[in-house]
C-alpha cells in the first residue's frame, strides 16, 4: 500500500475530527455570546479554538494513526492490504458522513437510506 495514500487517508480522518470537536467548542461558547462584548467574545472564541485546535489536532492524528493501523490488521485478514485500507477509509468516512448530516441537518443517514432502499 502507497504510504502516502494511508497518509492522506489519516490526514482526512483527522481533520474532520477536529472539525467536528472545534464545532462542539463553539457552538458550547455561543450560549455565552450575550454575556460579553462582541469583540471580546470573538477575540476569547478565536483564541480558544486556536489553543484547542493545534493540541487536539495532534493529539487525534496520532489516536486516528494507531486505530487505523489495527483496523486494518485486521481488515487485512478479510480483503487484503489494499482493499483493507480503502474499506477501512470509507467505512470512517461514512461515519463521519453519518454524524456531520445529523449535526447540520438532523438528518438520520441510515434511516433515510433504509426507508429510499425499501421504497
Amino acid at each position: 500500500m502507497n504510504r502516502r495514500i494511508f497518509n492522506f487517508f489519516v490526514l482526512a480522518i483527522t481533520i474532520l475530527l477536529v472539525n467536528l470537536l472545534t464545532t462542539f467548542i463553539a457552538d458550547y461558547l455561543m450560549k455565552y455570546k450575550g454575556n460579553i462584548s462582541p469583540l471580546r467574545f470573538t477575540a476569547i472564541g478565536m483564541g480558544v479554538i486556536v489553543v484547542v485546535f493545534y493540541p487536539a489536532f495532534e493529539y487525534l492524528n496520532g489516536i486516528v494513526e494507531k486505530f487505523t493501523t489495527r483496523f486494518l490488521k485486521k481488515g487485512n485478514n478479510l480483503f487484503g492490504r489494499t482493499l483493507g485500507v480503502y474499506i477501512t477509509f470509507f467505512i470512517l468516512l461514512f461515519t463521519l458522513y453519518c454524524i456531520y448530516a445529523h449535526i447540520w441537518f438532523d438528518v438520520n443517514v441510515i434511516k433515510v437510506m433504509v426507508k429510499s432502499f425499501f421504497h
